[in-house]
């Protein structure tokens, strides 16, 4: 069965619309911290999207206004700054933002197996190197469901991958966050079923500033090539 690639970057900037510029007065420090925004996402995404040939879909307004990888019901899907909003306007927002993001990702989605294609989506996030005092030591994190055949087949596949192009990284499974915590790629899950396997990609955020930030950019992507040249995919996986 064909698989089609499909990328995503839910976190690339750090945006505020002029309409809600107010909400934002003196919150620039946090803005531009991991709070506002993954550093580094779009850039990866956009080299991955070039270098892979594969469709992106990616969103520049701050996660600080609408977090677009937490379902509806989260209590983080506004923050501090867009929680004091009236229902309305938070309605507003949802519409605006949060489903048109939704929608063009499962509209490509949709397309893709309508050509019969299984979907390997990949969402691309960064992370902060220190969360709440705690350092994080990995390089690289890979979230997936390992109840799902296929993904932990591609997650294996990758992370051999990586490990032969770059075996001074430090690798992890599932972090720094769980694969099938509330997000983008649990709702596709259950939306799609058994033609959709979704990976996040996760690098830690003291890369972008490294010199040799490109040659890993380059490597992510030659490692998206061989995991998926690699992969065997059974008709139905869930």
């Amino acid at each position: 069965m064909p698989l089609t690639l499909i990328l995503t970057c839910e976190h690339g900037g750090n945006r505020i619309p002029p309409r809600y510029a107010a909400l934002f007065r003196r919150a620039k420090r946090v803005l531009d911290s991991h709070r506002g925004y993954d550093p580094g996402s779009l850039e990866l995404a956009r080299l991955l999207a070039r270098q892979l040939r594969a469709p992106l879909v990616y969103s520049t307004v701050s996660r600080l206004l609408i977090e677009l990888n937490r379902s509806p019901r989260h209590p983080r899907l506004f923050s501090e700054f867009s929680r004091p909003l009236d229902a309305e306007a938070r309605d507003e927002l949802m519409q605006r933002y949060y489903h048109s993001y939704r929608r063009r990702v499962c509209e490509l989605v949709e397309r893709s197996m309508r050509g019969g294609s299984t979907v390997m989506h990949v969402g691309v996030h960064t992370f902060t190197p220190v969360m709440k005092g705690e350092r994080r030591t990995a390089d690289v994190g890979l979230l997936y469901d390992p109840a799902r055949r296929v993904e932990r087949r591609l997650a294996d596949r990758w992370l051999d991958a990586l490990r032969r192009l770059r075996p001074e990284l430090k690798l992890r499974r599932n972090y720094p966050y769980r694969g099938t915590s509330d997000g983008l790629t649990t709702m596709l899950r259950r939306q799609f079923g058994s033609r959709y396997a979704g990976v996040e990609l996760e690098v830690n955020q003291s890369w972008p500033s490294r010199l040799t930030w490109c040659e890993l950019q380059r490597d992510l992507a030659a490692s998206v090539v061989m995991a998926r040249g690699t992969a065997s995919l059974p008709r139905r996986f869930s």
